[in-house]
């Protein structure tokens, strides 16, 4: 079944629907935002989305496709090498007496808000066509959730965008669609673990603060073209060294651009 659903490019409606249960997480019971979406998808489904991960996953790796700042989803990184780089990058400012900025930016929903036009460009621009290409185009497509909560179940409703929630695929279609959010930075250190990204630059000189900024304005940038928000109120900024004189300022936000 499962071969065939490669071969022809069809999936069943069955295999793309998502039972949504909000989980409180705290504070008010009437608010929506402080209740998280847990998503439940076919088991059947989740097992062939796993084959196809592996064989995904190899040819990224093999043909080197992967971003070297990507720490989330990717085999042989984690939370701690991310953590133990930036750690490095720190140490040697220190050692050489300098100071390094780092700004801490946070995307709202970013997996909800993942354009399927634009991933379907980004797998392409990774190599992922042919049958492949073509089942993970149906795998996006018209796809329904119903909200089960106390005891009742919504009508239909349709996905409209992100990365399917609860399935296998959808940590490594984020990694895709994020692989390119450093492209144009010249200057800055970007490291990610998913959505979760910090721009660092060591400061020497007052230009030096500039040119954080401007490699800060390209990512903010990345971020319109791709439809993509940024939660400003989540930004955050630190500064680990000597100041030497140089005035810490706050860096701008997308909307003080």
């Amino acid at each position: 079944m499962l071969r065939k659903s490669l071969d022809e490019g069809t999936i069943s409606d069955i295999f793309k629907l998502a039972y949504i249960t909000p989980i409180h997480k705290g504070g008010s019971k009437f608010k929506p935002e402080n209740y998280r979406p847990v998503s439940l998808t076919s088991h059947i489904m989740k097992v062939f989305e796993r084959v196809l991960k592996v064989n995904i996953m190899k040819h990224l790796i093999n043909h080197k496709l992967l971003n070297q700042g990507q720490h989330g989803f990717v085999p042989g990184r984690s939370t701690q090498s991310q953590l133990l780089q930036h750690y490095c990058d720190i140490y040697e400012a220190l050692m050489e007496g300098v100071r390094i900025d780092t700004v801490y930016l946070d995307f709202s929903k970013a997996f909800d808000k993942v354009n399927h036009k634009i991933l379907i460009q980004k797998l392409v621009k990774h190599k992922i066509k042919g049958k492949i290409g073509k089942w993970i185009c149906e795998f996006l497509r018209n796809r329904k959730y119903k909200v089960v909560a106390n005891g009742e179940m919504s009508e239909l409703q349709d996905v409209l965008s992100g990365v399917p929630q609860g399935t296998v695929l959808a940590a490594i279609l984020f990694v895709i669609m994020i692989a390119d959010i450093d492209e144009e930075v010249e200057n800055s250190i970007v490291r990610s673990f998913a959505d979760d990204t910090r721009t660092s630059l060591k400061i020497r000189t007052e230009e030096d603060k500039e040119v954080l900024q401007q490699d800060l304005n390209k990512i903010y940038r990345w971020a319109r073209d791709n439809l993509m928000e940024f939660n400003e109120s989540k930004f955050e900024q630190l500064s680990h060294g000597e100041t030497n004189n140089i005035e810490i300022d706050s860096y701008k936000t997308p909307s003080e651009n």
